[in-house]
């Protein structure tokens, strides 16, 4: 037991302790309820609380401060003096899906649907948990649910195209993130991720006009910035994917990929100083990309560094044995 949860203990014992020490003075003395069966105001008093809902309630404070471990104890209590409860079952999913434990989650957020079959949140957490185990044929099957309890349900429509995404089914992706968008045209993240699907599908000039609409609500959409740096890139545009991988890193220098593409545009220009500067915040950004070092190293060659160019091409091959 640590600390934290011996000073709680002690914490929770001291408030019962106060709770029934002014319940019982608050009693005359040997008092009878009118139930006549010989207990005191103070004990009938204490025989009303609801445990289960007492150690629900205490859950979902835990959770509240992001003590998901505590939660779960809390909610596991609950749940052992009650095990027909639904709610708690769903609250006990979440703070799972919290720590990353989708199994569990997923199991709890079975139980709460089979004790609540009308129950729309545990279905769309549901979705959510099978989504983010990567299991989207069960997130899509969950969304589908959600959104047949409650059509209006938002974000439902928005993991559900991005899970249809996941599984190659593009038209059923983008009729759900059109309808996203019904519901909220100003939303430049769905507009966004309507444009990734057009891109994935080979539609560019569809997938441009969507990211567009997503700058024109939010002028700083880093996901948009980057995209439309993609598409210009791929038709050979190097000046106008230049400007877009550059307003990505003025908005998050540490975007590693669109420092990695804007260093390559550099190299296709000649611009090797600056492609150097990029590749170099790009292998800050993420050491782990090896083949940035065969960037850095192609970059110190065409300048005419052969040492540094050397060197890096020897990183570059030391990393990439490191990581067969």
């Amino acid at each position: 037991m640590t600390t934290k949860k011996l000073a709680g203990t002690i914490i929770g014992s001291f408030a019962m302790m106060t709770v029934l020490f002014q319940a019982c003075c608050s009693a005359k003395e040997g008092a009878v309820t009118t139930e006549g069966k010989g207990k005191t105001q103070a004990e009938t008093r204490l025989g009303r609380v609801d445990v289960p809902d007492e150690l629900y309630k205490q859950g979902l404070h835990y959770a509240q401060y992001g003590l998901f471990d505590e939660a779960i104890e809390m909610y596991q209590k609950a749940l052992a003096k009650n095990p027909r409860y639904p709610d708690v079952y769903n609250k006990l999913g979440i703070a799972y899906t919290q720590k990353g434990l989708f199994d569990k989650a997923i199991e709890a957020f079975q139980k709460a649907i089979e004790q609540k079959p009308s129950d729309v949140e545990a279905y769309y957490n549901l979705g959510s948990a099978y989504f983010d185990r990567g299991s989207f044929d069960n997130a899509i099957t969950a969304f589908q649910k959600t959104i047949q309890l409650n059509p209006e349900y938002r974000s439902a429509y928005s993991l559900l195209g991005i899970a249809y995404t996941k599984v190659g089914k593009y038209d059923e992706a983008i009729q759900m993130l059109k309808k996203r968008i019904d519901f909220d045209p100003g939303l430049a993240i769905a507009h966004s991720n309507l444009g990734i699907v057009f891109s994935m599908k080979g539609m560019d000039q569809e997938a441009l006009a969507e990211y567009n609409k997503a700058l024109e609500i939010d002028p700083g959409h880093e996901t948009a910035l980057y995209n439309i740096g993609l598409l210009y890139d791929k038709a050979g545009n190097t000046d106008k994917a230049i400007h877009y991988y550059n307003r990505t890193v003025e908005l998050n220098v540490s975007n590693a990929d669109a420092q990695c593409r804007l260093g390559k545009n550099y190299m296709k220009n000649k611009q090797y100083d600056e492609a150097i500067d990029a590749f170099q915040t790009a292998a800050m950004a993420n050491p782990d990309n090896v083949e940035i070092y065969n960037d850095l190293g192609n970059a110190h060659k065409a300048k005419g560094m052969e040492k540094e160019a050397e060197g890096y091409f020897s990183l570059y091959k030391k990393k990439s044995k490191k990581m067969k």
